[in-house]
């Protein structure tokens, strides 16, 4: 046992005793106060006393599991010598700690104040090193929080009750490990002890605030209560970048490169990572996920080094304009309650001591023109803190592989979920639907979808984004007797039941009709569209909705009644923040403003801007949406640009291409230039970025196979007939010398 562990184990003996002792002095007079923990528990009879044995040993185990980790992680390499005598003090203080009711009442039952008291009263000798003094403030801080949350858990009871709770005493020990396990498990920053309490409110505020799993098809006030920690699925994700060779250790994606591992290990083994994936791929869940498994210091496998780290979110779509965060605005983003407390200098500290995690997510989800500024602030954060970790998350369309090559980013792409994924995926979105609609079928509505995916070839593969896996989760709930097909006709459907379906079918009054809401939501989303925003203040929706209702005769309301409405009853927009109107998902966003956009006529700005990335899917599913003519314009002028601008031509060429996934109604002329355009323009392909970006087009790209072997075999017939052409004026050359060397 290491002087670390067994320091743990003492002080957790000592707190465990502190805590039953003035949890049994409650029902005593002041005369008792002094007495002994045997004493007071002399009432209790030879059995209760052994039960209260085994509480203490519980307690004491529990503690010491919660403080070994804490303790090891920045001071393993103090001298065991000096980690006993730390200890030994930390032990001497606790004896002085008075958790009597008038000294907790004084402290407002609060472990923070207790604690700094503690400090004060019984400050680290002066003959203790530096790290020797930060170990034993360390120690003491959480040992008075332990402490004081123990016996603030611990119950009241009169006198004759003793017998019948110290019985209880498994119940008891169940109930400390299940509040135990709630808390986080932080050190302190090196900087001060005054940074402690900031730090623990932090985590565990963060951790409360994104540990949640929100389910499609479930209003706001009906979402579950069931963890995303542990509904979460680790997506698998292939490597893009060859790794920097290190000596003696092999690849991180086996011996192959390209190869698929889960993402953990692969942002574990970088430090550095751009993950990149398509809409619904669950990038922003993998980075709750880490935020939320940080601030709780509950990592295991590959990544259990990285518990005691503090995480900092940062969502860019919150960042439409103005700088960029510096990191004394990393707590304000992620929690802006906290704005005012942040200690000066404290996230830059943490990111200095190497103990920090950056996460960033939606790089898309900002003005390409934006998008270098984000670049810069990237590679200026890595250069500032080399020992922080960052992992950053984008659409694949937004940004290439080598976006962050020069700034010593891997990069990574999130892969479509197997058979085994969906399956797990499907059971835990159940499990989860089973904390608020505890009457549904769920086994049979569970039943009913895996036979559904295993039938039916074109659901497993919508199934294989997780976004669409828990849409069709959500439809097949419902009780629809067919699932949709094609990923067009899963959102109308998924839409639908989100916006007005489920308030029908449980007779909630409705505001406004499902077509009136549409035409609302459309007309907000295409308004967000020219900025490449993600939310808009609730004012600037306010005005947008009056304008917009002064075309809808049948409704009375004013815009302050419909956007409270649409926030509380769609299930489509929510508010992130206060003051502030956003999507549930951006798929929605773009499904809605692609609407409008061909309800309104406006082709020629989707025309117009379909080179740009962030136009991708609302141009893909404009074309769903659109009339014969309108598609059939949308897509042979898309071609009209492509043969008259070089820069754009594949891009453009390949969005064409992904459009027939969408296109219900167009010109046979079209269809066929269309089709023609990849084995004509796109193959063969002249490098694997131009394999890679075949997947812009959709599974319509497999269409295209043979061609793209075609362009393959003939690339390679072409390469064999070069070699052997040079094999052989190689043997003549050869031939020639022996000639004439037999000659001399």
């Amino acid at each position: 046992m290491s002087g670390l562990e067994a320091g743990a184990v003492k002080i957790g003996g000592k707190i465990a005793t502190h805590a039953a002792k003035s949890w049994l002095q409650r029902w005593k007079d002041r005369k008792t106060r002094g007495l002994s923990l045997v004493e007071l528990a002399a009432g209790a009879g030879p059995l209760g006393q052994a039960n209260l044995d085994r509480l203490l040993q519980t307690i004491g185990t529990q503690v010491a599991t919660e403080l070994e980790p804490v303790l090891r992680n920045e001071y393993a390499a103090l001298p065991e010598a000096e980690s006993g005598v730390v200890f030994a003090a930390v032990e001497d203080a606790l004896d002085q700690v008075d958790l009597s009711d008038r000294s907790l009442l004084a402290d407002d039952a609060d472990e923070e104040q207790l604690a700094r008291r503690v400090r004060v009263q019984c400050p680290a000798s002066e003959f203790l090193s530096a790290a020797g003094a930060a170990l034993y403030d360390v120690a003491l801080d959480q040992s008075c929080r332990h402490l004081v949350l123990i016996v603030r858990h611990l119950p009241s009871f009169p006198p004759t009750e003793l017998v019948e709770v110290l019985k209880r005493q498994n119940q008891q020990s169940n109930q400390l490990e299940e509040m135990m396990a709630r808390l986080p498990k932080t050190s302190l920053a090196k900087a001060g002890i005054g940074h402690a309490p900031f730090r623990d409110e932090y985590l565990r505020m963060l951790a409360a605030k994104l540990d949640h799993l929100e389910l499609l098809g479930l209003t706001m006030e009906d979402q579950p209560t069931l963890p995303l920690t542990v509904a979460y699925l680790c997506m698998k994700v292939s490597g893009e970048t060859p790794r920097r060779r290190e000596p003696r250790q092999p690849d991180w994606f086996g011996q192959q490169f390209g190869g698929t591992v889960r993402a953990e290990k692969a942002i574990h083994r970088s430090g550095r990572t751009l993950v990149r994936g398509e809409a619904g791929s669950g990038k922003t869940t993998l980075l709750d996920w880490l935020a939320v498994t940080a601030a709780r210091g509950t990592f295991t496998g590959r990544l259990a080094e990285w518990n005691g780290f503090v995480p900092f979110p940062v969502r860019l779509r919150s960042l439409p304009d103005g700088p960029l965060p510096a990191p004394d605005g990393f707590v304000a983003l992620a929690m802006p309650t906290l704005r005012d407390r942040v200690p000066p200098g404290w996230a830059d500290e943490v990111l200095r001591t190497g103990k920090a995690i950056v996460l960033v997510d939606g790089v898309d989800e900002v003005q390409p023109a934006r998008r270098r500024e984000v670049k810069t602030w990237l590679g200026e954060l890595g250069s500032s803190y080399p020992s922080a970790r960052i992992v950053v998350t984008s659409r694949t369309a937004a940004v290439d592989q080598r976006w962050l090559k020069s700034k010593r980013f891997d990069s990574v792409v999130l892969e479509p979920m197997t058979a085994t994924d969906i399956r797990v995926l499907v059971e835990r979105w159940h499990q989860a639907a089973a904390h608020v609609r505890p009457n549904a079928d769920l086994s049979g509505a569970q039943r009913r979808l895996l036979g559904q995916l295993d039938n039916a070839p074109h659901l497993r593969s919508l199934a294989a984004n997780p976004l669409l896996c828990a849409m069709l989760c959500s439809l097949n709930l419902s009780n629809r007797s067919e699932l949709p097909r094609d990923r067009m006709t899963l959102y109308r459907h998924a839409l639908s039941m989100l916006v007005h379906a489920r308030d029908t079918e449980r007779d909630i009054p409705v505001l406004l009709t499902e077509q009136q809401k549409h035409v609302l939501l459309g007309h907000l989303a295409w308004r967000l569209v020219p900025g490449n925003k993600a939310e808009l203040p609730i004012a600037e929706v306010r005005e947008h909705l009056a304008y917009r209702l002064k075309s809808l005769p049948h409704i009375d309301r004013s815009a302050d009644e419909v956007v409270k409405h649409l926030v509380e009853r769609s299930g489509v927009l929510q508010a992130p923040a206060a003051g502030r109107i956003d999507f549930v998902h951006r798929t929605f966003q773009e499904y809605l403003a692609a609407s409008e956009a061909t309800e309104a006529g406006s082709i020629d700005w989707l025309i117009a801007n379909a080179h740009r990335d962030t136009w991708l899917e609302i141009v893909v599913m404009a074309c769903g949406h659109a009339k014969y003519h309108q598609a059939t314009k949308l897509l042979n002028e898309i071609m009209d640009r492509a043969d008259s601008e070089p820069r754009h031509a594949r891009r453009l060429r390949l969005l064409a291409a992904a459009c027939l996934e969408t296109a219900g109604d167009v010109d046979p002329y079209v269809i066929e230039r269309v089709r023609r355009a990849v084995p004509d323009n796109l193959v063969p392909l002249q490098s694997t970025r131009e394999a890679t970006s075949l997947v812009l087009a959709g599974s319509r790209s497999l269409r295209y196979l043979p061609e793209i072997l075609e362009g393959f075999s003939e690339a390679i017939e072409a390469a064999t007939a070069a070699v052997t052409a040079m094999c052989t004026a190689a043997a003549g050359t050869l031939d020639a010398g022996r000639a004439d060397r037999g000659r001399n």
